[in-house]
């Protein structure tokens, strides 16, 4: 009788029967046979640090024995000796119910790499290994030449989770720990291994672990400031090769100091500074400094009446005191930040609608307020950087023929859109635009909906108004919403009959309308019944006219 654990790991819940095979078939002699747990040599290789909570299984095995066998293999040069594969757990388990005898498999030493696929194939359907456990366990496969592919094909999981495991193994030990205890996804751990040469910025993103929006916010955050220290040296390096002085930014300045700014000047005969040749001018300087999520260069000079510049203006800031000058550079300087923080923030966000808001189940949730937006106040809608696409929505001739499923999606996505651009004018300063009553809504719905606002999102929704904690349903709310929804008999896909008798198919993401019973109408007084605004519509009536009003490309209104 013979097996082959390499092409096929051993698992707990294979059977004798199941692991036997013909004696023609290659592969190691194998031999069932019982063995006292207290002589099995556990694993040195054993990818476990500790067998876990027994309770269960002890449990089990009290009343039912020990179902499935052991593996173990020979012990080189101690006759009558073997080392486990399989089975460390319930080796303890039985220690620990005082049983003399085990049943167990004997099998020829079949090398390390079948050792570790068949502890992975049984670990994986009992507690399972901890991330870093897991990790390692991949490490030592791919030393024995195996590749990740080859790893996820055994293991039954995709590629790229394997690819992220295997990446925790160069992070430091705060963040496999945060990975372990669950607070780090595997994909969060891998976006980490761009940092591991930077333990401070590890360090500010491990403190975001506490929801992995958070998390994707700090990552958002270092990215940003390491794209501005690359676009920063850059810059210096540019300035060095023309031939320009690069000094840090003139104590004072532009509030006290002798030091002017380039453009404040002229020449001799009154005319302003050229840009241009900036470079090329005696006596000018420059420095390089983050204003918002980018770097400036400035061009000043340091002494104009030496090299004989004129100055265009002295500013409005000259002569105020030196702590007047340091509070209004650092009132301008947190302002930039506040506004780089917005703009860095709308990449995650926009991350999260593709998560959220792309399912059939959050279109039928936000229909309602969507339309109700589109009929009393009017949608004008324009989209932003491809969201609308990424929703799900369509247009021109798709939108024509879309099915109604597919125009509500496209609703939604519209009345997102609109939304994001709102809080844009916030992150570009134009509060002007800013419609803060929709401003606040919007970001409690997203709260609401799992999203964790970043730090500047927070403190804009703090300058607007509300406690967002007002705005969240409690959980009975919430437990009686989705209880509707499990049980609403018009919730899925468009009945199969009616697709086949339309001759179109079903979009992928098809939700069927849901049917609500229409409320009797009161009756028009003589001035409301006159005009087309008088003539009864019938819902399809009515989505046309939503879906007319909607695919106005129109400018956003700023303010509803």
């Amino acid at each position: 009788m013979t097996t082959t654990l390499l092409s096929r790991p051993v698992s707990d819940d294979l059977s004798i029967a199941e692991v036997t095979a013909p004696a023609d078939l290659a592969g190691p002699t194998l031999r069932a046979q019982y063995l006292d747990p207290r002589d099995l040599v556990d694993n040195p290789r054993n990818l476990r640090t500790d067998v876990g909570d027994l309770s269960d299984l002890t449990a089990s095995m009290a009343v039912v024995g020990v179902l499935c066998p052991l593996v173990v293999i020979p012990v080189p040069d101690q006759p009558n000796a073997f080392q486990l594969i399989i089975g460390h757990r319930r080796k303890y388990a039985a220690i620990e119910l005082g049983m003399e005898q085990v049943p167990v498999w004997v099998a020829s030493d079949e090398g390390a790499a079948a050792q570790i696929v068949a502890q992975l194939a049984e670990n994986g359907h009992r507690v399972g290994l901890t991330p870093t456990e897991e990790a390692e366990a991949f490490h030592q496969l791919t030393l024995l030449d195996w590749s990740p592919e080859q790893i996820a094909t055994v293991r039954a999981i995709p590629t790229a989770k394997v690819k992220q495991t295997l990446k925790l193994r160069e992070l430091p030990q705060a963040a496999r720990g945060a990975a372990d205890a669950g607070t780090l996804t595997l994909e969060d751990a891998a976006a980490l291994t761009e940092f591991t040469e930077d333990p401070a910025a590890l360090d500010r993103i491990l403190k975001g672990t506490g929801s992995s929006w958070g998390f994707r916010h700090a990552i958002a955050a270092e990215r940003s400031k390491r794209t501005f220290a690359a676009a920063k040296e850059r810059a210096k390096a540019e300035l060095v090769l023309a031939g320009v002085k690069v000094t840090s930014k003139p104590k004072g300045y532009p509030c006290s100091g002798t030091a002017v700014a380039a453009m404040q000047l002229a020449d001799a005969n009154g005319i302003p500074l050229d840009p241009d040749v900036y470079p090329t001018l005696a006596g000018l300087a420059a420095f390089v400094e983050k204003i918002g999520d980018h770097a400036q260069t400035t061009f000043y000079c340091a002494e104009p009446d030496r090299y004989g510049y004129q100055r265009l203006s002295y500013g409005s800031r000259r002569g105020v005191t030196e702590e007047e000058r340091a509070r209004r550079e650092a009132a301008e300087q947190a302002r930039a930040e506040y506004l780089a923080g917005l703009t860095v923030a709308a990449d995650v966000r926009r991350e999260f609608y593709r998560t959220a808001y792309g399912s059939a189940r959050a279109v039928k949730r936000l229909f309602l307020e969507a339309l109700r937006a589109t009929v009393v106040d009017g949608l004008r809608f324009r989209d932003v950087d491809g969201l609308y696409a990424t929703l799900g929505g369509v247009d021109g001739a798709a939108a024509v023929v879309a099915r109604e499923d597919k125009l509500r999606r496209c609703l939604v996505a519209q009345w997102i859109c609109v939304q994001e651009r709102n809080l844009g004018y916030a992150a570009r300063d134009e509060t002007w635009a800013l419609d803060d009553e929709a401003a606040v809504a919007w970001l409690d719905q997203l709260v609401a909906d799992g999203y964790t606002l970043s730090e500047a999102e927070t403190t804009l929704r703090d300058s607007l108004g509300r406690d967002p904690q007002d705005e969240l349903p409690n959980d009975e709310d919430t437990d009686e919403s989705t209880a509707a929804d499990a049980e609403d008999p018009d919730f899925g896909d468009i009945d199969a009959e009616t697709e086949q008798a339309d001759g179109v198919a079903a979009d992928d993401d098809v939700l069927a309308a849901p049917h609500t019973a229409q409320e009797p109408e009161p009756e028009a007084t003589e001035s409301e019944a006159t005009g087309p605004e008088a003539d009864d519509l019938s819902d399809a009536d009515e989505l046309a006219d939503v879906e007319k009003q909607t695919f106005d490309d129109g400018p956003v209104s700023g303010k509803s």
